[in-house]
């Protein structure tokens, strides 16, 4: 292989694992969640397909609770402002 052909399969690489690993919290704008998210308050099972209230939410992912309006990532970490 030449050296263009594994520098592409190295970017691509590192590019599944920004996407597809779970990062923290401090992180959470990376990766993609594909479990359940449960608000940290009221423990409310937040729903698949979700209507983002706010850019943050249509850019990165979240969730606003409908029982007790904590606004959470993708990941069912509060989020404080």
């Amino acid at each position: 292989m030449s050296g263009f052909t594994i520098g592409i399969i190295v970017g691509l690489l590192m590019f599944v694992s920004l996407v597809f690993v779970k990062k923290d919290s401090k992180f959470s704008k990376f990766g993609i969640n594909i479990g359940r998210v449960y608000c940290p308050k009221c423990n409310l099972k937040q729903p698949i397909i979700r209507k983002p209230a706010n850019e943050r939410q249509v850019l990165y992912g979240g969730y606003t609770c409908k029982n007790c309006n904590t606004e959470m990532d993708k990941y069912g970490i509060e989020i404080k402002d």
